[in-house]
């Protein structure tokens, strides 16, 4: 397996644009952007539209600017909460950035379902939100949880949601 470290990173900051700079600021998997700030701003643009906090712990925000040519995804472990307006009004424990190209909708469509078959396992959610202060999965036995580590750190989300869901039919 990849290394899950370039995806997932605890999160200190509790103000959620500031939880969001940190992620692109800190995840590996952004290190490479021509213009973090802009994708920042896109992300904030985003969330001032709706809230991306969907609820039980977790939010998914995005942003689309040109130049990123695949989709990417990190995930931010916030032991302390994050104040997301979520539509529960609980706080977030589980944030996720997404970037992607407005050119590559699909993409974008299938990893926010291949993200969306994980977060709503209970036990994947508390697993994640348990390791949330060290970030150390060595001793992960679940299953489930293994899996989605694999599916960040690979950052391969449109091929796993083609493979799990096509072997439904």
């Amino acid at each position: 397996m990849s290394d899950y470290h370039d995806v997932i990173c605890c999160v200190q900051q509790r103000n959620k644009y500031e939880a969001i700079r940190e992620i692109v600021e800190n995840c590996p998997v952004f290190q490479d952007l021509t213009d973090k700030d802009r994708f920042i701003e896109a992300v904030k643009q985003r969330e001032l539209i709706e809230t991306t906090g969907i609820g039980r712990g977790v939010a998914i925000a995005h942003g689309k600017i040109r130049d990123i040519g695949r989709v990417r995804v990190a995930l931010g472990l916030s032991r302390q909460g994050i104040d997301f307006s979520a539509s529960d009004d609980k706080p977030v424990h589980l944030l996720f950035v997404i970037g992607s190209s407005p050119f590559r909708q699909v993409e974008y469509l299938k990893t926010l379902a291949a993200i969306m078959r994980f977060v709503k396992v209970t036990d994947v959610r508390e697993e994640l939100i348990r390791h949330a202060a060290d970030i150390d999965f060595h001793d992960e036995r679940e299953q489930a949880c293994l899996e989605f580590l694999r599916m960040m750190a690979e950052q391969h989300f449109a091929a796993f949601f083609d493979t799990k869901f096509r072997s439904r039919s």
